[in-house]
């Protein structure tokens, strides 16, 4: 089950179920946007008062599956970078502060795959002017007679001169 109630409340064994179905899904899953203000709340909560030993390795135990939580999604927003890139397909369920992340990096990758393969006199195949799509469309059939599907947010690549005519129109923005 994703967590996206915005209010949880958190305990230790919704974090440890946050991490068990992120480690079992090769896709990012769906948290609450305000994840880090709960987990920083719930720790808060756990670290005032009194502490046993039990207390102490609890909150060690939570402050690991926190990390080893976060260094899954961290993980496969690198691998979405490098698919995205290749292929101009991003992932979902990223929070903003993923998506900013993934977005700056994706840039960058970009950028250094057009320096490199302008470097070796030759153009790359794949290096198609990649677009983030700022207004959905309906499914339409481009002058090339494929089939198009634009969602906003989505990161695409299109060929000329339909990229021309979305981009006058505001559909589309071009990205690096």
């Amino acid at each position: 089950m994703p967590f996206s109630e915005e209010n949880i409340m958190l305990t230790f064994d919704k974090i440890r179920d946050m991490e068990r179905l992120e480690k079992q899904s090769k896709k990012l899953q769906k948290a609450p946007e305000d994840v880090v203000a709960q987990l920083r709340e719930y720790i808060k909560r756990k670290e005032r008062g009194e502490k046993t030993s039990s207390d102490i390795t609890e909150l060690e135990n939570i402050k690991a599956t926190i990390k080893r939580l976060f260094e899954l999604r961290e993980g496969k927003i690198l691998s979405a970078v490098l698919d995205t890139v290749r292929t101009g397909l991003p992932p979902e369920n990223m929070s903003q502060q993923e998506e900013s992340l993934f977005y700056r990096m994706t840039d960058e990758l970009k950028k250094y795959r057009e320096e490199f393969f302008s470097e070796l006199g030759k153009e790359e195949k794949t290096s198609i002017p990649m677009y983030h799509v700022r207004k959905t469309l309906p499914t339409f059939v481009g002058p090339d007679m494929k089939t198009y599907a634009l969602k906003e947010n989505d990161v695409v690549s299109i060929p000329s001169p339909l990229d021309e005519l979305l981009l006058k129109e505001g559909v589309i923005e071009k990205i690096g």
